[in-house]
């Protein structure tokens, strides 16, 4: 009962004596991510963090059912000699959903008063500044912003038209992005630097291998996504879809194989079993570049992914320190030093 909840009495109030905006009911759009709503029990008692968690779940919900805010939008194009200048102006008509929490505009957003003018008007000039400003950077991500970026991915790519294809989709899901960002971690790719996220110098190699390719376009990753929700609708097959990855599995496949990349600093290893060719590093595998020769090693091992600097070891012929955390078929963990054996195979040694 919201109208005995101080904070939102007379909005509620108000609200109850006007036409709701239903648009946020829809049982068709209904997904496994319910919304968050109150129930009709005033809370009693709340902490501070508590107070504050449900006053945004509870205004979020009155925000659903309000008016749209309505804004006089003025663009103002003034031409000084052959130099156009342009500045915009908005003045609120309709408050709508901004009065539950009288929000004020965002940065970015017109909120300039403009005087009345009318169009061909001539005006005289009373001051001029000139600023000279630098653009900075963008900082580092971090967890909070990546998972945010992840969310709105495609919303800064300068082709309008794929912007326009990634709106509503993103990379993975509130389910799935987390996990995804811990997949990065496991594998190497990125670390955390305070509370910065950076890459490695494997998860850098790795850009540069497919930062090209079509399996890092994130315009691609959107429309899957998009195709799941289409799948889950009923609006696509999934026998279509399957079938489109599988094909497209195959030819990521090969296209990774055929490249490679070197280890840091441009270090070169040969080939222990022919002794003639140069290694090759790639994402999952460390091949012998000869045709001929069929060495190949797998860099994922019992749910270790053995970076590069072990793989050098190995390929000297050498025994590595003690590595924790394989894991068995039974799920138990163990630690072992690997070593290559005679038939150019890893394989592990118990100390």
């Amino acid at each position: 009962n919201l109208k005995s909840y101080p904070r939102f009495t007379a909005y509620t109030e108000k609200l109850s004596s006007m036409n709701l905006n239903i648009h946020s009911v829809d049982d068709k759009k209904v997904t496994d991510h319910h919304a968050l709503l109150i129930t009709e029990n005033r809370p009693g008692k709340l902490s501070s963090d508590e107070q504050t968690i449900y006053e945004m779940i509870a205004g979020r919900m009155l925000e659903a059912f309000s008016l749209t805010c309505v804004k006089d939008i003025t663009t103002l194009i003034l031409s000084v000699d052959t130099i156009l200048y342009e500045t915009k102006g908005s003045v609120t008509k309709i408050a709508g959903w901004r009065e539950v929490f009288n929000e004020q505009e965002e940065d970015g957003e017109d909120k300039t008063e403009l005087p009345e003018l009318s169009e061909g008007e001539t005006l005289s000039i009373k001051k001029l500044d000139l600023l000279t400003k630098q653009t900075q950077p963008k900082p580092l991500h971090t967890e909070a912003s990546l998972l945010s970026a992840m969310q709105t991915a495609g919303k800064e790519l300068e082709n309008e038209e794929q912007r326009l294809a990634l709106k509503g989709c993103g990379i993975g899901t509130p389910a799935t992005r987390a996990a995804i960002i811990e997949t990065l971690f496991s594998r190497d790719y990125i670390r955390r630097d305070k509370k910065s996220l950076v890459p490695t110098e494997k998860g850098l190699a790795v850009y540069d291998v497919v930062k090209d390719k079509r399996i890092a376009n994130v315009e691609m990753t959107g429309m899957w996504e998009d195709t799941f929700l289409k799948i889950e609708s009923g609006e696509v097959p999934a026998g279509n879809f399957k079938k489109g990855i599988e094909e497209y599995a195959g030819q990521i496949t090969k296209e990774l194989l055929d490249t490679s990349f070197s280890l840091p600093g441009g270090e070169t290893v040969c080939c222990p079993k022919c002794g003639i060719a140069p290694v090759n590093f790639y994402p999952k595998v460390v091949k012998c570049a000869d045709p001929g020769c069929d060495l190949i090693l797998f860099t994922s091992l019992y749910g270790k992914t053995l970076p590069n600097d072990v793989m050098h070891v190995l390929l000297s012929g050498k025994q590595t320190d003690i590595i924790k955390g394989f894991k068995g078929k039974t799920g138990k963990t163990f630690h072992a030093a690997l070593k290559l054996d005679e038939n150019f195979r890893i394989k592990f040694e118990f100390s």
